[in-house]
């Protein structure tokens, strides 16, 4: 081990992407996305926003080899401090970004970083193949591939690695699960919030972002949507908080996405603010979403296939007299939305290990007055689906 990175002891996710590599005939892979790296590295890779993402030139880059546990990540230098203390990498490379002293070239700096990665890794004048992710990798580190290692041959491997990263090992189950936690909490304290109308979206999407927070133990990246009274009504992700005051009867629908530790949960619930009771046609809505939610969630056992869980949603709405309005859900993990998607047109086949977010809704559309979509996070065990939200259907 070297400069103070942890190690791969442990790393099961490093070795399945070591075995994927294999698979695809590679001798080695210089990953790019932000999901991958996170997952082979078992380290959060932040989102790219803000200061840092400004200051350094290029992403956080992983370079594995195939042959062994080496694997080199290659960070901007204010990353590499967290980098060393967590991933569980044999290597940590920083390049130097801004410097508020003395003139740095990021792009210089960076490009030197990718060279000197792979030439210790002995790829200089190699004929050997080295995964690339064509979708995710800077143009100026393709360049420095083609123009000063031209022997070496690449091969796209986003397909093999999606197919690596389908089941989720046991501690992508456990992280999931503590996500699925901090969505809990959201929607708990959405339902406490709008039992009374007079709040603003903006002071309920602050106290729940609080709450998460705190639930977390620290900041983390949130995204989504809250919608009130007839924004409710359609689907325009994302679409608020918005400067408007609830009021009694109206639709309150949130849909929140937050990332602890480099792993995602999602989850959405509908309630009708203002402490009265729901009308029969709310009513309708919000239990034809989660009827629809329900139903494709029982489906996604060992051997089925996603689209059974889309069939069994909209099965589900049609009890109800109402259409599918959009996909059923998808899968959920280092990024918050994965494939297989829960669609008619996915073959996919359903195994334990997979964690997905089903979300069916249903809209009254334009001129309407309620829309409702319900979602929870599900794991696929040997026996059947878990469901791992806990919060309560609103508008019950």
């Amino acid at each position: 081990m070297s400069d103070g990175a942890r190690g791969v002891s442990g790393n099961e996710e490093l070795a399945r992407t070591r075995a994927a590599l294999a698979t695809a005939g590679c001798d080695a892979a210089l990953l790019s996305s932000l999901p991958n790296v996170t997952y082979a590295a078992n380290w959060e890779v932040p989102v790219p926003v803000g200061a840092l993402a400004e200051l350094a030139f290029g992403p956080p880059l992983l370079l594995g080899l195939v042959r062994d546990d080496a694997a080199c990540l290659i960070v901007p230098d204010a990353l590499a401090p967290a980098a060393r203390a967590v991933a569980r990498v044999t290597a940590v490379l920083p390049f130097a970004t801004f410097d508020s002293f003395a003139p740095t070239d990021p792009r210089a700096a960076y490009l030197d970083a990718v060279r000197a990665a792979l030439s210790a890794a002995g790829l200089t004048g190699a004929r050997a193949t080295l995964g690339v992710e064509g979708r995710a990798m800077p143009h100026a580190v393709g360049d420095l591939l083609a123009t000063e290692f031209p022997t070496l041959r690449l091969v796209e491997v986003d397909a093999a690695l999606a197919r690596a990263r389908a089941t989720k090992t046991p501690r992508e189950i456990a992280l999931l699960r503590r996500a699925a936690h901090l969505g809990d909490v959201a929607h708990t304290t959405l339902a406490e919030l709008v039992r009374d109308a007079g709040r603003t979206e903006f002071a309920i999407w602050g106290e729940i972002t609080a709450r998460i927070f705190a639930a977390a133990g620290r900041d983390i990246p949130l995204s989504g949507e809250l919608v009130t009274g007839p924004r409710a009504t359609t689907v325009a992700y994302p679409n608020g908080p918005r400067d408007r005051t609830t009021a009694p009867g109206d639709a309150a629908l949130m849909d929140i996405s937050g990332r602890l530790d480099g792993y995602w949960f999602d989850c959405t619930n509908t309630h009708v603010g203002g402490g009265g009771e729901p009308t029969p046609e709310q009513r309708r809505y919000a239990h034809a979403a989660q009827d629809a939610c329900e139903a494709a969630m029982a489906a996604l056992r060992p051997g089925a296939r996603a689209r059974d869980a889309a069939a069994a949603a909209a099965a589900a709405f049609a009890g109800h007299g109402l259409p599918m309005a959009h996909y059923a859900g998808h899968q959920i993990g280092a990024v918050v939305n994965e494939l297989p998607r829960l669609v008619p047109y996915d073959d996919t086949t359903i195994a334990a290990g997979m964690v997905f977010s089903v979300e069916p809704g249903a809209y009254q559309g334009p001129g309407g007055s309620f829309g409702a979509r319900a979602e929870k996070m599900v794991l696929v065990t040997p026996s059947g689906p878990e469901i791992l939200s806990t919060f309560a259907w609103g508008c019950r």
